[in-house]
């Protein structure tokens, strides 16, 4: 395998090993989330399948149900003591099963780049690239959804919301997939250029430098295995007839 296809094959594992960790937080693992929200000794974390509560160091936390879509205005609400109503960014959570989708078509591209020949190659790069869309579009949305919630709480309250560790695990992701695209597709476009003057040397060396044919003498097999010209004779050498 190319060394290009071996750092493209490297990056779209990495992608995919951190677009899966952001898929697995709040509430799978209440220690992984995308907005954090603190009130004294307490913490409400926000993940991809719903969030985790009254998070703090002696473990005492609560989580809801694994489901698509949660109303993050209102149960920010909860710890924070502040009333903030929007319906819509209720809808748009279910859009962060984009993480997941991202994830699978990431590891799809590692595995194709991983056992595929050079034709595959390029169908990796193609997958890798609609990943990248995905995550993009799942990045967009982190920012702009949690973002408006953490503007609300830092300037209504006393409470402190912050991005965490998840968010920027979705932009590193989406970065490394930017770079993994173009390198792929790279390295397949050189590796057909490779194969092809690869294929032209092989046909013409049998023909150049000292191997080459010499007028009309003809070919002689020499001893190293190459072609050399016959000797020239003199002209009282030559047959008249």
């Amino acid at each position: 395998m190319a060394a290009g296809i071996q750092c493209g094959s490297f990056l779209l594992f990495a992608a995919f090993a951190l677009l899966l960790v952001s898929t697995l937080s709040a509430p799978v693992f209440r220690q992984i989330s995308f907005l954090d929200i603190r009130t004294g000794s307490q913490k409400l974390a926000f993940g991809v399948f719903g969030y985790c509560t009254n998070v703090n160091g002696n473990g005492n936390h609560g989580c809801s149900s694994r489901a698509l879509g949660y109303d993050i205005a209102s149960v920010s609400g909860e710890v924070s003591d502040f009333t903030y109503v929007n319906d819509k960014l209720e809808h748009v959570t279910k859009a962060l099963v984009l993480h997941p989708v991202a994830a699978g078509l990431t590891f799809i591209s590692f595995v194709i780049a991983l056992l595929s020949d050079h034709v595959g190659f390029l169908f990796a790069a193609l997958v890798a690239f609609l990943a990248f869309l995905v995550s993009l579009a799942a990045m967009v949305i982190d920012f702009v959804m949690f973002g408006i919630i953490r503007h609300e709480i830092n300037d209504n309250t006393s409470s402190s919301a912050s991005f965490d560790n998840a968010i920027w695990l979705t932009l590193a992701a989406t970065v490394i997939l930017f770079f993994s695209t173009f390198i792929v597709c790279f390295e397949t476009c050189t590796h057909r250029r490779r194969r092809s003057k690869d294929v032209n040397r092989a046909y013409s060396e049998p023909y150049a430098g000292n191997g080459g044919y010499v007028g009309n003498q003809g070919p002689m097999m020499a001893q190293n295995g190459g072609y050399t010209a016959a000797p020239k004779r003199h002209f009282w050498q030559r047959n008249r007839y």
